[in-house]
């Protein structure tokens, strides 16, 4: 008889052999203590790129201004890396440690645009705080731009970020009028 019959024999001869209690038991354990330890085992959790610091709206994000943090559980229109978000621009302030999504950033960089504008009710521009949203009206009664975001106030003037393609309009508007504000 050769080696390798004889070790296939011993195979075969603890494979026809019942397990003792003793190596039950053991497995047993084993196998509860497995599953107690995946139990608490910790989740990796979802990367999710979050504000580094408070950021204003409609300033293009940098690498230094956002982190990428762990969630215990995905957030839907998130981003997991910060290259998907750096040189976009944030539709609304973000305070520190936030996640951001979809919906913070404007669609495509360059999309939005900042303007200066005079308000034409002082009582009004007293009101309007950085973050808010408002509808600007000209003289007319003819709505310029919807849901812009105000970035900046400086008594009458009030800065705000709004598409390009409303921008250049209320600009224009804006060098002739004192314009109106609504907020939302």
């Amino acid at each position: 008889m050769t080696l390798s019959s004889t070790f296939l024999d011993r195979i075969r001869s603890l494979s026809r052999r019942r397990p003792s209690v003793a190596w039950r038991r053991f497995l047993a354990l084993g196998l509860a203590l497995l599953a107690a330890l995946t139990g608490f085992w910790p989740d990796v959790g979802h990367p999710a790129v979050a504000a580094a610091r408070d950021l204003p709206a409609g300033v293009p994000l940098t690498a230094d201004d956002v982190r990428v943090v762990s969630l215990s559980a995905p957030l839907p229109g998130s981003f997991s890396g910060a290259d998907a978000v750096v040189g976009r621009a944030l539709t609304s302030p973000a305070r520190a440690g936030v996640p951001l999504t979809d919906f913070d950033l404007a669609g495509v960089p360059g999309e939005l645009a900042s303007v200066a504008v005079r308000v034409a009710d002082q009582g009004l521009a007293e009101v309007v705080r950085v973050g808010s949203r408002v509808d600007v009206v000209s003289p007319s009664a003819e709505v310029l731009a919807e849901n812009a975001s105000v970035r900046e106030t400086r008594g009458q003037v009030v800065v705000l970020t709004l598409p390009r393609r409303n921008a250049t309009r209320v600009a224009a508007m804006s060098l002739d009028h004192e314009l109106a504000v609504t907020l939302r």
